[in-house]
């Protein structure tokens, strides 16, 4: 690795992803940076930061955390970033299913934020969790699974929003990459 200048960082334990370019296909595969090939995706990660560049960083790091992990770590990101507090009903529809992750709870989630028809950091958070796992056909219809990348796509929506409701986008956004290679991290 010496040759791209990158930096030897250790695995992300938690992440089932080995090549950053596969990951960064899954994001946008219209965009995939040839630079990004054969780099371990917390080398990548680490990359993206050190260039500033906030914004892919943190879609990165949605993807690349498994499904409930992603959720975690956005609804982290919003409370401890000051987005969302613990009274409003988004964080808490969020929160009860990172408690008891049932299909009952992920799919009142996505009810709520369907209900609000708005696309604030709450309601996208809802919709992460709605799309984490399980069917996205009501209950009576067969089941059909959601795109692999939906939920990081919504949690990762829902903290750079989050991050622009708050006013202070810069300190979210690197607070939240700080929290997504923590969990990331994780043994």
């Amino acid at each position: 690795m010496a040759e791209t200048g990158i930096q030897q960082r250790p695995a992300w334990p938690l992440s089932s992803w080995t090549d950053a370019a596969q990951l960064a296909a899954l994001i946008d595969r219209d965009k995939i940076p040839a630079e990004a090939a054969g780099i371990a995706p917390a080398q990548w990660f680490a990359t993206l930061r050190g260039q500033g560049k906030r914004f892919d960083a943190v879609l990165f790091i949605a993807h690349a955390l498994p499904r409930y992990e992603c959720v975690v770590w956005a609804a982290r990101v919003l409370s401890e970033g000051g987005v969302l507090d613990r009274g409003d009903p988004f964080l808490t529809a969020a929160l009860r299913w990172i408690d008891a992750p049932g299909d009952g709870l992920r799919r009142a989630a996505g009810a709520l934020s369907d209900e609000s028809r708005r696309s604030r950091s709450g309601e996208t958070l809802c919709k992460a969790v709605f799309y984490s796992g399980g069917s996205i056909a009501p209950d009576e219809l067969p089941p059909v699974q959601p795109p692999p990348h939906m939920c990081g796509r919504m949690a990762a929506g829902a903290v750079i929003t989050g991050a622009y409701e708050r006013g202070d986008p810069v300190a979210v956004l690197e607070r939240a990459c700080d929290i997504g290679d923590e969990i990331a991290s994780q043994r």
